[in-house]
């Protein structure tokens, strides 16, 4: 019992422990100590075996830090607790072993791959390419399209290669869109519905009170509206870019209005032989293709009264006499030659006096201008005089080149270029059975200039020009009106209008559709 209590121990034993105690730190000997005469031999051919628990304990127990931190010195030993490692140089190299038993330390980073696919940005990984494959299929699923292509798409592995990928299909589908959409354009211009949505603008230009001329590079400006202006025509653009369909299409677009010149003219021979009144005119000429207001009235009897010049000096009085065609409120638009001609004709005395008169104007005009009697634009496709009897609404054109029988001169001789312009004394005329707009327009240019000569003169009073030169304008055709409505009544007393609102199209058409001349 007292040996359990208080063990005996041996001297040696105790001072041994006493300078152990005394020369470590920790229960380890000191280096200096390490190197007395106690320690075992130095030879390098000593170690401690590496599969020892000691060892490997105290090795998992050290860290990295201390070991790189310890001196590059020789081989040297230590004693702990009855065990001794041995170490040879500065940092022993380490078994496979012992790089699996550590644990992760702080501060140690894990290598990259040196695989040129990580480098590369421009390159799909197999981590994108599998998240790609997800979305294309879900996309897939969608849209209702098959989703292989979508794969194959992303199998390329390259952004470069599925950019050249997709250009080619680009190519591809340009191709053949452009060979379906020609198609689709060609069965555009051969369709009813397109032409008859198409001559319903093109009426609206002719009937338009601002246009600048019927037929004097009419077709060139009305193209040139209709590719600046194509969604007030319902045209696609695309049309323009083809030469082959562009061309096409300015044969329809001429075609179209002398289909429509022929139209006006036709009815409005018929509202001169019915006695019509310019209202009632207006609205067969608009045919609810566009909103009637008085400055149309005043364009339309202008019109009504170049006609019925025009037949005078055409001697035309099969459909309508001439007693019926002439009026006193003619005589200032009567060139002298034709005043004698209905003085002859209907046995009365005409005023013969020096004044010059509108359609003397007209022929100073058309002298000093080139081209006056240009017969492109469809100039040649005016109606003769038709059956009055036939229907107003006749929505067509006539023979152009027939000439009703009437004297259009010989084809020898000088053209009537001092006259009246239709001929007689041996002179060949200007004006042909076909040449009414020609006709027409050489007397709008006569009312311009009138205008203008009223323009100036404000000017000199102070007036502004532009002003100035519209209200003459607008005055010589509302005069034009006054006569007209006084010889034309109708059955219907003038209605008062109202506030109208035009359709944005129309506005443009009327607005923008001008040129100078």
């Amino acid at each position: 019992m007292m040996l359990q209590r208080f063990p005996v121990r041996s001297r040696t034993g105790s001072q041994s422990a006493g300078n152990s105690r005394a020369n470590t730190s920790g229960g380890l000997l000191a280096p200096h100590d390490a190197m007395g005469p106690r320690g075992r031999s130095r030879s390098p051919s000593v170690q401690i075996p590496t599969a020892s628990r000691s060892s490997g304990n105290i090795s998992r127990a050290r860290s990295p830090l201390v070991q790189t931190m310890t001196r590059p010195t020789s081989t040297s030993q230590s004693q702990v607790a009855g065990g001794t490692i041995h170490t040879q140089g500065s940092l022993r190299s380490r078994s496979p072993a012992d790089s699996l038993d550590e644990p992760i330390s702080a501060g140690m980073r894990r290598r990259r791959s040196s695989s040129a696919d990580h480098s590369n940005p421009f390159l799909l990984t197999p981590r994108v390419s599998k998240r790609l494959k997800v979305y294309a299929t879900r996309v897939a699923e969608e849209t209702g399209v098959s989703e292989k292509p979508l794969h194959d798409f992303i199998d390329t592995g390259g952004i470069y290669h599925m950019l050249i990928d997709l250009k080619v299909c680009m190519l591809l589908n340009s191709v053949v869109n452009r060979e379906t959409i020609l198609n689709d354009l060609k069965e555009l211009l051969e369709s009813k519905d397109f032409k008859s949505a198409l001559q319903n603008r093109l009426t609206a230009c002719m009937l338009s009170p601002n246009l600048t001329a019927y037929v004097t590079d009419t077709h060139e400006h009305i193209m040139d509206f209709i590719k600046t202006h194509n969604e007030v025509f319902k045209i696609p653009k695309s049309l323009f870019e083809d030469a082959e369909l562009s061309a096409q299409f300015s044969t329809v677009v001429s075609d179209l209005l002398a289909c429509i010149r022929g139209n006006i003219k036709t009815k409005l021979v018929l509202s001169i032989s019915k006695h019509l009144s310019i209202m009632d005119t207006a609205k067969s000429l608009a045919h609810s293709c566009i909103e009637v207001d008085a400055s149309h009235w005043n364009r339309y009897a202008f019109l009504r009264r170049c006609l019925r010049i025009f037949l005078i000096g055409r001697s035309d009085y099969k459909n309508i006499p001439l007693k019926n065609l002439y009026s006193p409120s003619l005589l200032p638009s009567l060139h002298r030659d034709l005043r004698i001609k209905v003085g002859e004709a209907l046995n009365i005395d005409m005023e013969l006096d020096d004044e010059p008169t509108v359609q003397e104007n007209a022929d100073e005009v058309r002298e000093n201008s080139d081209g006056g009697l240009d017969d492109r634009d469809g100039a040649g496709a005016d109606t003769n005089i038709p059956d009055p009897s036939r229907d107003a609404d006749l929505d067509g054109d006539e023979d152009e080149n027939r000439d009703n029988g009437l004297d259009s001169g010989t084809d020898e001789g000088d053209i009537d270029t001092e006259g009246s312009g239709f001929g007689g004394n041996g002179k060949r005329p200007k004006y042909t059975s076909t040449k009414f707009w020609n006709f027409v327009d050489d007397s709008l240019e006569a009312v311009r200039s009138m205008a203008k000569e009223l323009a100036k003169a404000e000017v000199e009073e102070g007036g502004d020009y532009d002003t100035a030169y519209e209200d003459a304008t607008r005055n010589i055709l509302v005069e034009y009106f006054q006569q007209d409505l006084a010889e034309f009544p109708g059955r219907r007393t003038v209605p008062k209008l109202l506030t109208t609102y035009s359709p944005q199209w129309q506005t443009t058409i009327q607005t923008k559709l001008l040129w100078t001349t």
